[in-house]
């Protein structure tokens, strides 16, 4: 659903920009969703939306709180390289990987599409994330 929704939003753009996605058009998987906003060149991700389904598999909610300050006691874990790969490249990334880097959720597996949007084709601003939890 996101790939196909982000795919007609960005339409001959290399990625769509912010005020053409609707979040409401997303409500079937914004539980499985983490929108992430791009601070400074890359320095940091801030999460300006958090799903519920997020918020039960992690174990915490991080609406609000930037990646670094998240994982401040402990590795930033590897998806921080598929977010500077995200905003480096302007393309799409898909993973799999665990939650190893969560103390306590090393048993939760999931699939995750991390996509870039902007006003134009050579700064990524945000990146929307849906995740499949297996």
């Amino acid at each position: 659903l996101l790939y196909d929704y982000w795919l007609d939003k960005r339409g001959q753009r290399k990625f769509p920009a912010w005020q053409d996605i609707d979040l409401l058009d997303l409500w079937q998987i914004a539980s499985c969703m983490i929108i992430k906003d791009v601070i400074g060149d890359g320095v940091d991700f801030m999460n300006r939306y958090w799903g519920t389904q997020v918020t039960h598999r992690a174990g915490f909610d991080a609406t609000g709180k930037t990646h670094r300050e998240i994982y401040k006691d402990q590795p930033l874990g590897p998806q921080i390289d598929t977010y500077l790969a995200v905003y480096e490249t302007g393309m799409a990334y898909s993973v799999h990987r665990s939650s190893s880097f969560i103390a306590g959720r090393e048993f939760v597996v999931f699939n995750s599409l991390n996509l870039p949007v902007g006003k134009t084709d050579d700064k990524v601003e945000h990146i929307l994330i849906a995740i499949d939890y297996e």
